[in-house]
């Protein structure tokens, strides 16, 4: 059908133009032929052998004759192709119905239809064109957008013919697009050419491969993702001869499949391992290292009390600082001997466990000393200042080491183990380390057992507070009093505050504490002045998280007013580590405390950064001298120096100074002499019950002479 289509179209243009050519060479030969009979009559007209009438008629005859002589020859031929056309269309269409040959009428009308047909075709044709090439350009454009182009290679050319789209892919300009399948292979990343090599085999052996994800340099050096499908060609006789294909640009899916690797298994925030990655990390230096019975350390990373870069600078802040620990880490885990030794790259490792937490992998350590060191290393790298914005931090961590197979022979035990380590270093002080022992599992038994019961001792009134006297050194006279905790344990007893106030901090519960014991002082200072007893100060200490929080000044003044006590009453105890953590932040509470009137008191000083430029911009109200200082001033003239030198300090800066710990009567003679203007210790009194202490108000307290000082072996003045 096609094949009559397309001849019956170049037989109607040829038919136009046989026609057109037709008429033109009969006109020709008519006005030639009429012309030659003029020719040849006039002569005879103007020489008067014939008349005008005679030379009309004869003119007329002879053009018409010669006219029907000239049209003789159009007809037979017109007679011709019109028999041909009725053949053909006979031919070439046999269940149509014959034309009669009878009548001239019917012969035109068909051969008219024939050609309008024919022109219609040809029509249709051309807009069946369009629209191929309308696919073709959208066919394009789709593999543009897909970054997919078709190549084929053969063996008679050994060129890769490649269509545009994989020269734009590989970056090849119009004027080099005469690529060889050794360049292209020269092109491959050296770790993927192996396996295209293989592809390419099985292509030639006439099998018909999975498509190849390999990575290959463009001619521009951009490295590329492609995709790469083919399958062979084979000839007539069934040999191979070729190979076609596709390539895909595969670049950006690569990239969004790296991401979603990323985000499953590195921290987002510090890009270190998180969690899952390196547990199968773990994992897999687990199984090496029980084939060739090697053993390896685990450092369990916790920084310590981080909550309060959070509270006090924000958490913005507090992710700048984890960014920064993590940079500290990974660039100490990659020293040349971070563990005494050198360590190969696939023997370190460090991942961020969560929050707070981190993990470093220590491969091929066999002892605990490479670990103790590679743990010291790590401290004293986080002990480092941190500027955090205008604000520069001090951070220390608590770690705890298991070595594999003496402390767990799993990756669930070896991590629990860790941990334990870890809580038992933190509980120990912090900024250390530990290694895992078995004991600790009661010790952390234990302090599950304290945390839950903190849960319910305040709504089953297990608290109770004691109570210190401090003394005036001249007068002896008590002016205030140290409000201290005890909590009464159904099955433990009486339990001090070094056995459960880290615990309280730990689980969230010194807030609710601290309120507890505040709202009770306060409330047993209002009794005592009812009844009419001396007027003293009532001391309450202050943790750092306490001491963190923003809305402290206000929390005060409502307890105080509610409760009411004048504000002059209240002394607030802190330790000089807690102020110096956020020296900005510390100074403006202690402002607005003050401001109230106040009450403030550095505990323990001495023990802490005593810095005497920050002391200096302090609004403080009294110096508690710690009793370390107070018992090795007895045991060296150097301690004896150290402790003159801090009370001298105070008294300059208008400050009392408190000596906590006096437990003899030597002690108590060396601070007089000192000029000490208020002492705390046992040789006064032990913290005692609410009533106790009544008493001792009512009666005073009074510390013995300096001449009437008791014997070395006599016993202690301990009120109770």
């Amino acid at each position: 059908m096609k094949t009559r289509r397309s001849f019956l179209l170049r037989l109607a243009a040829a038919i136009g133009g046989g026609r057109e050519r037709l008429a033109r060479s009969f006109c020709t030969q008519a006005a030639v032929a009429v012309a030659a009979v003029h020719l040849v009559l006039y002569p005879l007209l103007r020489a008067g052998r014939v008349s005008e009438t005679a030379y009309v008629i004869a003119a007329v005859a002879l053009t018409s004759a010669v006219v029907a002589l000239l049209a003789l020859p159009i007809a037979r031929t017109l007679r011709a192709v019109r028999c041909n056309l009725e053949s053909l269309d006979n031919a070439m269409s046999p269940a149509e119905p014959m034309a009669p040959r009878a009548g001239v009428v019917t012969r035109p009308v068909r051969l008219a239809d024939r050609v309008a047909a024919l022109i219609e075709t040809r029509r249709a044709a051309e807009q069946q064109n369009q629209s191929n090439r309308k696919t073709t350009r959208h066919l394009l454009r789709a593999q543009h957008i897909a970054g997919l182009g078709s190549w084929e290679w053969t063996r008679e050319s050994r060129k890769l013919d490649c269509s545009d789209e994989v020269y734009r892919i590989l970056g090849i300009a119009t004027g080099q697009r005469d690529i060889t399948l050794r360049r292209l292979f020269r092109a491959l990343h050296k770790d993927d050419r192996h396996a295209f090599r293989r592809w390419s085999f099985k292509l030639a052996r006439g099998g018909r491969p999975s498509g190849l994800d390999i990575r290959a340099h463009a001619w521009n050096g951009r490295l590329l993702h492609l995709r790469v499908r083919g399958e062979p060609l084979f000839d007539h006789k069934k040999a191979f001869h070729g190979v076609v294909g596709t390539i895909q640009d595969a670049t950006d899916y690569a990239q969004a499949i790296h991401d979603v690797h990323r985000l499953a298994y590195y921290d987002v925030l510090t890009e270190l391992p998180n969690r899952t990655r390196f547990r199968q990390e773990l994992a897999e230096t687990l199984k090496s290292a029980r084939a060739r019975q090697e053993s390896f350390a685990i450092l369990f990373v916790d920084l310590d009390q981080f909550k309060r870069i959070n509270d006090t600078l924000g958490h913005a802040s507090g992710d700048e600082l984890l960014r920064i620990i993590a940079q500290r880490l990974t660039r100490v885990s990659r020293a040349e001997e971070i563990a005494g030794q050198p360590l190969a790259a696939r023997e370190r490792g460090v991942c961020r466990q969560g929050g707070d937490e981190f993990i470093v992998l220590l491969r091929g350590v066999t002892g605990d000393e490479p670990a103790a060191r590679a743990a010291r290393r790590l401290l004293e790298t986080l002990e480092q200042p941190i500027t955090l914005g205008p604000q520069e931090v001090f951070m220390s961590a608590s770690i705890g080491i298991v070595l594999y197979p003496r402390d767990g022979e799993d990756l669930d035990t070896l991590l629990k183990n860790a941990d334990v380590a870890m809580y038992h270093a933190k509980a120990a002080g912090r900024n250390r380390h530990s290694f895992y022992q078995p004991s600790m599992r009661e010790a952390t038994a234990n302090r599950l057992v304290l945390e839950h019961g903190l849960r319910r001792a305040i709504e089953a009134e297990q608290f109770e507070l004691h109570y210190q006297p401090q003394v005036d050194v001249c007068s002896g006279a008590i002016t205030g009093v140290e409000a201290l905790i005890r909590w009464n344990h159904p099955t433990l007893g009486q339990l001090a505050p070094k056995h459960f106030i880290t615990v309280a901090e730990e689980a969230g519960l010194i807030m609710a504490i601290w309120e507890w014991v505040f709202v009770t002082a306060l409330i047993q200072l209002v009794a005592w002045r009812k009844e009419g007893l001396p007027p003293i100060t009532m001391g309450v200490n202050l943790s750092s998280v306490q001491f963190a929080d923003a809305k402290l000044a206000r929390r005060v003044e409502d307890v105080a007013r509610a409760v009411g006590v004048p504000f002059e009453a209240i002394e607030l105890e802190i330790t000089e580590s807690v102020l110096m953590r956020d020296f900005d932040g510390a100074l403006a509470t202690l402002a607005d405390l003050r401001s109230m009137g106040v009450k403030i008191a550095i505990d323990d000083f001495g023990t802490g950064y005593s810095s005497l430029s920050y002391l200096r911009r302090l609004p403080l109200d009294k110096l508690k001298l710690d009793m370390a200082f107070t018992g090795d001033a007895m045991k060296s003239e150097q301690a004896a120096a150290i402790t003159r030198a801090i009370i001298t300090m105070g008294k300059s800066l208008e400050l009392d100074v408190v000596a906590e710990g006096v437990e003899t009567q030597a002690q108590l003679d060396f601070l007089a002499a000192a000029g000490c203007t208020t002492i705390q210790g046992y040789l006064l009194s032990r913290p005692v019950p609410a009533a106790a202490m009544t008493e001792l108000l009512r009666r005073g307290c009074r510390p013995a002479a300096p001449s009437d000082a008791p014997r070395p072996d006599a016993p202690l003045a301990a009120i109770a």
